[in-house]
């Protein structure tokens, strides 16, 4: 399974890459300024005199990281029937943003960082058995971050957020334009709201399912405006399975129950992820428990076990113990969320890595009858298998003081730091409760990590 942005249709056959070579043979031949830097970025100025259309296949299959056009179609021949998993993950940022990352990334790839190769070796299919970086370049960076944001190309990458800027600049014009009707919803004005068109009811309803009004004020779990005026939004908006997506994301728990009752999906991906996943990234307990009564979407080992679903977890293991195949079709990567979060590590097939992720999300939603499961079946508990977080520091960031004693128990390391913030169990502490240090819970948690 590979990541597709979710805007992307399914995955391209042979036959569609022929015809886009012939196309960009054609627009250069005829002159075009795209289809001239296009291959320009590639061949530089060989193609000033004769341009072929091998050497537009060839262009081609340098921007998916192959060295030649026999290497790609060999691939694309490969991947019939495999399906891809669609992500969303671009929120409208900068295409130079994405530019600076893979500079970083490139600095770190010359160095002969372990997990920098590893992404290299993953993503760029002509450095697959690279022992070093030293022949890697910039194109081949930007394609690791197009890849890992679900793009087979940079070039795709940079068109789609040039488009996920416009997108969100045009949603925020019409919450704009909506601002009286938007006061008619928080104050519940229904003769106003029942003149609303399908379109501006799918504009407001996204409002509603975000953290906070127009003017500030924070919803919360609660709808934050009258039932009846939240309904008139949903009995006439066209989509609900996106502002359910939203709303798990931000713990909006009384608007998950109404969409779910108007017959949202909880099962759809909604913008590449489930309104589970979303729930689940976002450390959204009570909306994670809400869906799962429906359906838990996708089946996985770490779904189950964020779910609390210790019956579901066992089933994907055999009487010997092991993992058993298909148990985890979906894997976990926090960059879905949106948040700023950069891509893990490929995923391997190791099995104890599987285990990892299942185990911190157990943790982090405070499952401690999975927790312990797990431990007693050798799980350790420093285990960190994506961003180097260990179980502890997921438990403490969600403020899990049960799960928290049971991990100190069994002999968790507090000294122990993630790769992102180079945190340790204080440091996760700190940052978990910055604006309410007196917190009971805040309290708790310091006396079981604090130093014996």
């Amino acid at each position: 399974m590979a990541d597709r942005h979710f805007e992307l249709p399914a995955h391209p056959n042979l036959e569609f890459y022929r015809k886009r070579a012939k196309h960009l043979h054609h627009a250069h031949t005829s002159g075009d300024p795209e289809a001239a830097a296009q291959v320009r970025d590639v061949l530089g100025g060989r193609a000033a005199g004769r341009f072929l259309l091998s050497d537009a296949q060839f262009v081609l299959a340098q921007e998916h990281g192959f060295r030649t056009w026999a290497e790609f179609r060999a691939h694309v021949e490969g991947r019939a029937g495999i399906e891809d998993r669609p992500v969303s993950r671009l929120m409208g940022v900068r295409p130079g943003v994405y530019d600076s990352m893979a500079a970083l990334l490139l600095a770190e790839v010359r160095r002969d960082d372990p997990g920098a190769l590893r992404r290299l070796r993953a993503y760029v299919p002509r450095h697959a058995a690279a022992t070093s970086g030293a022949a890697a370049g910039l194109t081949d960076t930007r394609l690791i971050i197009a890849r890992e944001l679900g793009f087979p190309t940079w070039r795709e990458l940079v068109a789609f957020t040039e488009k996920s800027q416009r997108d969100l600049g045009e949603r925020r014009d019409r919450q704009r334009l909506l601002r009286r009707e938007a006061g008619a919803v928080l104050s519940g004005d229904l003769d106003l709201l029942t003149g609303l068109t399908p379109q501006q009811a799918d504009t407001l309803l996204h409002m509603v399912a975000g953290p906070e009004a127009p003017d500030g004020t924070r919803f919360g779990k609660h709808l934050g405006a009258p039932h009846p005026a939240v309904a008139v939004l949903v009995a006439k908006a066209t989509d609900l399975d996106l502002p359910l997506a939203r709303a798990a994301c931000f713990d909006r728990v009384d608007l998950v129950r109404l969409l779910l009752g108007a017959g949202a999906d909880p099962a759809s991906r909604a913008r590449g992820v489930t309104a589970l996943e979303n729930a689940i990234y976002h450390n959204h307990t009570a909306v994670v428990d809400l869906l799962a009564e429906r359906v838990i979407a996708p089946r996985a080992l770490w779904t189950y076990a964020a779910c609390g679903r210790l019956d579901l977890v066992r089933a994907c293991f055999g009487p010997d113990g092991a993992l058993l195949p298909g148990a985890a079709p979906s894997r976990p990567d926090l960059a879905d969320t949106g948040a700023g979060f950069p891509s893990r590590l490929p995923p391997s097939d190791d099995p104890a890595e599987t285990v990892g992720e299942a185990f911190v999300h157990a943790c982090q939603h405070g499952r401690v009858e999975v927790v312990r499961w797990f431990l007693d079946h050798g799980v350790h508990p420093d285990v960190a298998p994506y961003l180097g977080r260990t179980g502890l520091h997921w438990a403490i960031q969600s403020g899990r003081p049960r799960v928290v004693r049971l991990l100190m128990e069994r002999g968790a390391d507090p000294s122990v730091r993630d790769d992102l913030l180079r945190l340790d169990a204080a440091g996760w502490l700190g940052i978990a409760f910055a604006g309410r240090p007196d917190d009971p819970v805040a309290g708790r948690l310091r006396d079981l990590v604090r130093p014996r």
